[in-house]
């Protein structure tokens, strides 16, 4: 029902075919009655104006026939202005007769109350009611009808009508507060439901990856361990030196595999945190691709699939970008190509893909192994989550390289999609990255570049492990069997060592050889220690004057630890497991350092 504009419906038909009825009513209704001759003497007495007794206004419309009348009320709705009351004459020659015209009043607006008036001549009570029903808005007005009667009927069936609308509102307020409300409880449901089945996938995504870290973890350290005990008892059969050697290469091949996780979970922790950083750097893109490639083809012929890399087009001679990640996430990405495929090949596209600003290096890595559906690609890169559980047992992995591959990708300002993947049928990626401004720079054939460009991973395997002749160094150290072992990479080295098992006996060490004119040339400091931590040592070295470099030595490897060492005072921070190359060249590096300078130098290396 449209609500009518008027704050107080008052608007009323009459349907009759007597324009005099139509007077009639208007005099009854609209106009004011002139005062009584008892009002008008009363007033002359007192001196006063007679009153006029001002009847209730209305609005009333006229109408002759009956479908005169129904097209008054169409009307009088589509305009929001509906009629309270229609007083309606039985007798309309030639058109419909007044009952008629009820029956097809009301089908239209049945809110709107009728007043029939009869003689009682054409049709009975009894009639009326078999054609129009038993209602409460039908009522009789017997002609001749008194002028009283019909202002009250007027009165009350207005007033009627305006306190059955208002109650009409106020139920569809209500109506529309309960669906509101219905609509409010309704989607809090679903969003609890979502948030219960989101929880439920992500503490199953939780149980699925710990007991798939659990599995990879422990496979190398079974290997670690069994083959370390094999050695402690063959040893005692006189082990023949091939053996030994095996034994040792799986040995150090499964460490390194047990290294490869912990960094993916330190990458994943410092990423999350947004504390991870990268290092732009010119860089030769073509020689950064070659290492990588010379890493992957070694897994790549060992699966027995044909691997290649072709190179279009010409490429800059440097671009800028943090090369060690870019490896990284090629690493990741041929890795996963080749782990994935059983038969067949894995190819790389390079190209220089100058239609983006900043221009950006694109690769294509595409396998024939054994592809993925979409739904398994619409969880590829969600931490912790495996596009397929089921192939961990089969492929192995922890679910994060991908991942950490993406954020690096986007760090560097590019992206990683998945073009095309189809079960059975094989992936194709796609990852690019950023060059930044190649303006000014000369661009050359892959081949020419290659050339040029001595590997620095190459490098690095010829490189001979770095001496510490007549270096005096302290280890701060609680635990023997780490005691023993740096220590003993130092001495290979042809370092003098001294150690102490806490951060004080450390500090007591150092000052007294410092103020005996004899200081240590560096200070190898495990950050946790019984009865004083690296941490406090270190700090009340620094409270006493002493500016020798010290280096950190700890297992805590994540997010702000190294920050934390430096905060201390140390110079420069390795984490454990100590790699033996790593920790001499931090050793010379600080001794450079401090032999350079009048003061302390704090180092700025990144953590391995």
């Amino acid at each position: 029902m449209n609500a009518p504009v008027l704050s107080k419906n008052r608007r009323i038909l009459i349907v009759d075919d007597n324009h005099q009825i139509h007077d009639d009513f208007r005099k009854i209704l609209c106009q004011i009655d002139s005062p009584s001759q008892l009002d008008a003497d009363e007033a002359e007495l007192f001196g006063t104006s007679p009153a006029s007794a001002v009847v209730e206004g209305y609005e009333l419309d006229s109408a002759y026939q009956g479908r005169d009348a129904l097209a008054l009320v169409e009307g009088s709705l589509r305009k929001g202005l509906p009629y309270a009351l229609a007083f309606v004459d039985v007798r309309m020659p030639p058109g419909w007769d007044g009952i008629e015209t009820v029956a097809r009043l009301w089908p239209v607006d049945p809110n709107l109350q009728i007043v029939i008036c009869t003689a009682y001549s054409d049709y009975s009570w009894d009639q009326m009611i078999e054609k129009l029903g038993l209602n409460d808005r039908l009522l009789i007005l017997k002609k001749p009808f008194d002028n009283v009667e019909v202002r009250q009927l007027a009165s009350a069936l207005c007033e009627k009508w305006n306190l059955a609308h208002q109650a009409q509102q106020r139920l569809d307020e209500v109506e529309r507060l309960v669906k509101a409300r219905t609509r409010q409880l309704e989607e809090s449901q679903l969003e609890l439901e979502t948030a219960r089945t989101s929880a439920e996938e992500a503490n199953l995504a939780k149980s699925t990856f710990l007991a798939n870290m659990s599995h990879e973890i422990r496979t190398p350290m079974t290997a670690i361990l069994g083959f370390t005990e094999l050695l402690a008892t063959d040893g005692d059969i006189n082990i023949a030196p091939q053996r030994r050697r095996e034994y040792l290469d799986t040995i150090r091949r499964n460490s390194e595999q047990l290294i490869v996780i912990i960094n993916d979970i330190l990458d994943l922790s410092k990423i999350e945190a947004g504390r991870m950083t990268i290092d732009i750097a010119p860089c030769n893109p073509i020689q950064v691709i070659s290492d990588v490639e010379r890493l992957v083809r070694v897994k790549a012929e060992n699966a027995g699939i044909r691997f290649a890399i072709d190179y279009v087009g010409e490429f800059p001679e440097f671009i800028k970008t943090d090369s060690t990640r870019l490896a990284q996430v090629l690493i990741n990405l041929i890795g996963n190509a080749i782990k994935f495929t059983s038969d067949g090949s894995v190819e790389v596209t390079v190209q220089l893909n100058t239609d983006r600003h900043p221009p950006m290096l694109q690769f294509d890595i595409v396998d024939t192994g054994i592809g993925m559906t979409e739904r398994q690609v619409s969880k590829l890169f969600r931490p912790f989550t495996q596009a397929d559980s089921s192939t961990t047992r089969r492929f192995g992995g922890t679910g994060l390289g991908l991942t950490i591959s993406k954020r690096f990708a986007e760090m560097l300002g590019g992206y990683i999609t998945v073009v095309r993947s189809e079960p059975g049928s094989g992936t194709h990626f796609r990852a690019a990255v950023a060059t930044g401004t190649l303006e000014g720079v000369e661009f050359r054939m892959a081949d020419d570049l290659l050339e040029e460009t001595n590997s620095p991973l190459q490098q690095q395997e010829v490189q001979e492990i770095p001496t510490l002749e007549a270096c005096r160094i302290l280890l701060a150290e609680d635990g023997v069997d780490n005691q023993r072992l740096i220590a003993r990479f130092l001495q290979q080295a042809g370092a003098d060592v001294q150690i102490v098992g806490n951060g004080m006996l450390a500090v007591d060490a150092a000052m007294d050889a410092m103020n005996e004119g004899s200081a240590f040339d560096v200070v190898l400091m495990d950050m946790q220690m019984p009865v004083l931590s690296g941490y406090d040592a270190t700090r009340k070295l620094r409270e006493s004057g002493y500016a020798h470099p010290i280096i950190a030595l700890t297992a805590n490897a994540m997010v702000g630890d190294r920050q934390k060492c430096l905060d201390a005072g140390c110079n420069d921070f390795v984490s454990k497991p100590i790699n033996r190359t790593m920790l001499l060249e931090r050793i010379r590096s600080s001794i450079h350092s401090l032999d350079s300078s009048s003061g302390l130098i704090v180092g700025n290396l990144e953590p391995q």
